[in-house]
């Protein structure tokens, strides 16, 4: 099976069980969970879930759970859709389309959206402490793992940099951005799972490693794709402080230092899946 094959069918597994998961259409109050289906079914790459499903199968250890590594999955694109509903508010970026479909603010109001992104946070707490037959020291450090992404060091962290007025963009301020608006959810996805993939220190480490500077050069080639010809870059866009050449180069780079990190993973298709993931997320065009 090729990458690409093997890639598709993680998604498959990744579609199958968020539909499982998330409250059924019509259940009560209908309002909001059509307004969570509608934010979570609506397409999307699904990179942070595959990522969580395949490192879990790259080290695929003794210790390790599949359920453990679906639901794994399952909660860090949950955590994603809520920091993406919250994102798109009207106090935060104000964006009117997401996946070329209205926000969620949009189609169902502020309050709703704001409601369903609370309400996604907590299914993704509610996902990832679901009884498996993971041990319980595995079981408690995806949980901790989850929460450090979600909290003031992680995603809340770097969306409170990313919106801060008045506060000049400098090379710091830049890197700590793109670590934890968008890094850390690939970081913790890729440390998820393998945690409930049974990986030891060395492999979460490494995995951690390679999330973390994968998610970097997504944000940076974010960045590049949003510019607009003959319009200024946005207030934290790295094309403030670098050329496009340079961000191009950056990108590159951490794609290449993303790889290097699957080196001691074991040599099967998951990690050179996860390796050529990295390469296609460098070159695509959305």
């Amino acid at each position: 099976m090729s990458s690409q094959d093997y890639l598709a069918s993680q998604r498959d597994r990744v579609e199958e069980a968020l539909d499982r998961l998330l409250p059924a259409a019509g259940m009560r109050p209908p309002a909001l969970n059509e307004a969570i289906r509608y934010a979570v079914l609506s397409g999307g790459k699904r990179i942070r879930p595959v990522i969580a499903l395949t490192a879990s199968e790259a080290v695929a250890g003794e210790a390790g759970d599949v359920e453990a590594a679906i639901q794994a999955a399952v909660a860090i694109e949950l955590l994603h859709n809520y920091t993406l509903i919250h994102d798109d508010l009207p106090a935060m970026d104000d964006d009117e389309l997401r996946r070329g479909r209205p926000t969620v603010h949009v189609k169902f109001g502020e309050a709703m959206a704001i409601l369903a992104g609370d309400a996604l946070q907590a299914l993704a707490f509610e996902a990832i402490s679901a009884p498996t037959g993971l041990a319980p020291d595995r079981a408690l450090r995806l949980v901790q793992t989850l929460a450090r992404a979600a909290g003031p060091a992680g995603v809340v962290g770097g969306q409170v940099e990313d919106i801060a007025e008045g506060v000049p963009l400098d090379a710091e301020r830049l890197a700590y951005i793109q670590l934890h608006k968008t890094a850390d959810l690939f970081r913790t996805a890729a440390e998820l799972g393998a945690i409930a993939g049974g990986g030891d220190d060395d492999d979460i480490a490494a995995l951690s490693r390679f999330g973390e500077c994968l998610g970097i050069a997504f944000q940076i080639v974010d960045d590049i794709l949003d510019a607009k010809p003959g319009e200024p870059p946005e207030t934290t866009s790295c094309l403030r402080l670098w050329t496009p050449e340079e961000a191009r180069e950056a990108a590159r780079h951490y794609t290449k230092e993303a790889a290097a990190n699957l080196v001691d993973i074991p040599g099967t298709q998951a990690s050179a899946a996860l390796s050529d993931m990295a390469e296609q997320l460098l070159v695509r065009v959305v």
